[in-house]
């Protein structure tokens, strides 16, 4: 089986797949992903956004005229500017999604059930990959909060995602009839019990 995982900024998706993780899923971060093609790909990004997204430190490998990508930079810049955000999924999506099969194909070798980990699950194309899909949600305080606490971001900044994340996942209208909404508005132990209810009636 092959779960798709999503849901927006600060919803809780990443506890999701943890807790699918401590049930014997095999677990494909495409954040995680992401991260290393920012790395493999640091002077490209840089050219298209300007040295001032790399930090100071050498990237792994000890090239040390090479920068790595401050994430941190670099989303103050692109969240602030659809334009330059359209610019960084086109250099990251792509390459993101073709690690992703990798580790797909390579999971379905092994006979694991497996969830691709994805924010952008819909917008990546990845939800084409998978036989069923759990979206996480959560009250909007919850994840402005989670945002304030979690990334140590100012109260504008947390909006801006927010408000830059609102069409990641169709409207309902248009979701598979294999796609469960599972809401993330108590403890940890509640959401535990939800995404695996969630599982058991999508098998």
């Amino acid at each position: 089986m092959i779960l798709g995982l999503c849901g927006k900024y600060c919803s809780g998706k990443s506890e999701a797949a943890r807790i699918l993780g401590e049930e014997g899923f095999h677990i494909i971060d495409v954040d995680a992903l992401g991260h290393e093609v920012l790395e493999e790909h640091a002077r490209e990004v840089a050219a298209v956004f300007g040295e001032q997204i790399l930090s100071a430190q050498g990237a792994a490998g000890g090239t040390g005229d090479r920068g790595t990508v401050n994430r941190r930079k670099l989303g103050r810049v692109v969240f602030a500017d659809s334009a330059k955000l359209k610019k960084l999924e086109a250099i990251v999506h792509p390459r993101v999604a073709e690690k992703a099969v990798k580790l797909l194909e390579e999971a379905r070798r092994g006979g694991n059930p497996t969830v691709i980990h994805a924010a952008l699950l819909f917008t990546g194309g990845l939800d084409r990959l998978c036989d069923h899909i759990i979206i996480i949600k959560a009250p909007l305080l919850d994840r402005i909060n989670r945002g304030l606490s979690r990334d140590s971001l100012g109260i504008t900044a947390v909006f801006r995602r927010i408000w830059k994340q609102r069409s990641l996942i169709p409207q309902s209208s248009s979701l598979p009839a294999d796609t469960i909404t599972v809401k993330n508005s108590g403890s940890r132990r509640e959401l535990r019990e939800a995404v695996l209810e969630a599982v058991s009636r999508l098998t």
